[in-house]
């Protein structure tokens, strides 16, 4: 069983709906230390976002009811434990009905505050993160990014949460993200964190640049409330539904929303990004941190040998537009944060943060299963 924890846990910071299904030991038996016996329940409780362990042959079907729906409502595992004496059974039971929750539009209250807040600001900046993608938002948060012309950043390895070809997309923060991402959101009065936990290590300081806005009012939108305020201080906090949450913001919007600052954002947006593209196209190798010469070495001891962020570079060029890509752990996949964009959801399947190595190879198998027509591309290394 305990080969299952890498999987869940990565499921479970990955934002992914999965029944984890853990045979127990025999009722009879359970404590006396049988084969592979472990306590199952505590063992992932802190990588599900609901179990439940069932008491009587019986109740099978509706406890099994019940996990598959909180793993669909919290998009996150949710764990059934059931001994072995109960797989065995034969009984004659109704089968429950199979409800399903609508998500959660936001309390009106603070749909009504977070459009005062965009409606007043001067440089609003949208963050989307995999809860955009999840809730496929993307068409309602590009729709509320446009009546601001706001820029639009997206979380670590979230790259698909917006379209990389609109003059909006600034790219993604955190490590090796996008320079264009970091000093534009330095630079809002307003942050809309639309389906994002704003995870730290999405927010990690680059290139030198400190750039979360700390005097900005934040709004962040997540289906779990748990993760509300979590990690950044926040001025509204709304529990719902990415996609629900964007088209209600933006029908409590005034007309006059976005105008203020307007023509000098958009050229700050469109110079900030040409710039970045420029030293990013000539970005060839990496630099030494203070006391290493790993890189320099690297670099001498193989003259000939293309550098990964070439290799990136060179790929990219090549790349189908509507190609999936998955990418490993490894800071030569880590550099490819800044490279890959995409014009559609659910293309980029990245390890996430809890980092499993070997991520890879199965996720991009299992896209080309369930998408043969679909080229196909995985990073590893």
């Amino acid at each position: 069983i305990t080969n299952f924890v890498t999987a869940v846990k990565t499921a479970y910071w990955n934002h992914t709906p999965l029944l984890l299904v853990t045979p127990q030991a025999a009722n009879k038996t359970i404590g006396q230390g049988g084969f592979q016996e472990v306590e199952q329940m505590a063992l992932f409780e802190d990588m599900v976002a609901y179990q439940e362990e069932v008491r009587d042959a019986s109740r099978v079907a509706e406890v099994l009811n019940r996990v598959i729906l909180n793993a669909k409502r919290a998009s996150a595992p949710a764990q059934i434990n059931m001994p072995r004496d109960f797989w065995t059974q034969v009984i004659d039971i109704d089968l429950p009905e199979i409800v399903s929750f609508e998500r959660p539009n936001g309390g009106s209250d603070a749909i009504a505050h977070a459009a005062a807040l965009l409606d007043s600001a001067t440089f609003p900046v949208i963050l989307n993160g995999a809860g955009v993608i999840l809730a496929d938002g993307i068409e309602a948060s590009k729709k509320l990014a446009e009546r601001l012309d706001a820029p639009v950043c997206v979380g670590y390895q979230h790259n698909d949460a917006f379209p990389g070809s609109h003059p909006l997309f600034a790219g993604p923060l955190g490590y090796n993200g996008s320079k264009a991402a970091m000093e534009l959101i330095s630079k809002a009065d307003v942050v809309l964190c639309l389906g994002t936990r704003l995870n730290p290590f999405s927010t990690l300081p680059g290139y030198g640049i400190d750039y979360w806005p700390k005097d900005a009012k934040i709004i962040q939108v997540d289906i779990n409330a748990d993760r509300i305020g979590l990690t950044k201080k926040v001025s509204v906090g709304i529990i719902g539904d990415a996609k629900k949450v964007a088209e209600g913001i933006f029908e409590q919007l005034s007309r006059s929303a976005g105008d203020a600052g307007r023509s000098e954002r958009k050229a700050t947006i469109a110079q900030t990004k040409s710039a970045w593209a420029q030293q990013l196209s000539s970005m060839d190798h990496e630099e030494d941190d203070p006391g290493t010469t790993w890189n320099q070495r690297a670099r001498a001891a193989k003259p000939d040998w293309m550098s990964p962020r070439m290799a990136w570079r060179a790929i990219q060029s090549a790349l189908p537009k509507d190609a999936v890509i998955s990418s490993d752990i490894g800071n030569n996949c880590a550099i490819g944060n800044a490279y890959p964009s995409f014009e559609d959801g659910r293309k980029y399947l990245a390890p996430g943060l809890f980092g499993p190595c070997g991520y890879g190879l199965p996720s991009i198998v299992g896209a080309k299963i369930g998408c043969p027509d679909v080229p196909v591309v995985g990073f590893s290394g």
